[in-house]
């Protein structure tokens, strides 16, 4: 993406923003009452529409911003950052992995579980892995869901 173009999405993107910062709390906040209320047995049922939810924002972003390699994943996920202001840091990225560190969870499920987060999750990796066009590990090494000062996670090619 060009100067131009990121200048223009993230001017776009910017008043969006408070929108985007309500569905995600929004989302947090249903799969968490549905994960306090059935524990274990509704982590199948989100990482089933997580699954969706990443496959079909793969599809979106695509049409506005190619990615093509984990550089364009990293460019995406810094202007994710930029767009929502998620403390996000990238420590790492080469051809075959991303690391970054988030020191705000948008998804408002501190201080619940690391499994809850991964279920969540794992949206993000089917979109790393839709953009990328094959399949995409997730390790979550930390998770302010559980009690952890920040997320840091990472995503590799299979």
């Amino acid at each position: 993406m060009n100067i131009i173009q990121r200048t223009f999405m993230k001017s776009a993107f910017k008043g969006f923003r408070p929108m985007m910062l309500n569905f995600y709390k929004m989302w947090g906040e249903l799969c968490k009452a549905f994960y306090e209320k059935d524990g274990k047995e509704a982590l199948p049922i989100i990482m089933e529409v997580s699954i969706k939810s990443g496959a079909a924002q793969a599809e979106l972003t695509q049409k506005m911003m190619p990615v093509k390699d984990m550089k364009g994943l990293g460019e995406l996920y810094k202007m994710m950052d930029e767009m929502m202001e998620t403390g996000s840091e990238i420590t790492e990225l080469t051809d075959d992995m991303i690391r970054f560190k988030v020191s705000k969870c948008i998804l408002g499920i501190e201080g619940t579980s690391k499994e809850l987060c991964e279920a969540m999750m794992i949206s993000d990796q089917k979109m790393a892995s839709t953009l990328l066009g094959q399949e995409m590990e997730m390790e979550i090494l930390k998770s302010i869901a559980a009690g952890d000062k920040e997320c840091e996670i990472i995503f590799s090619k299979k």
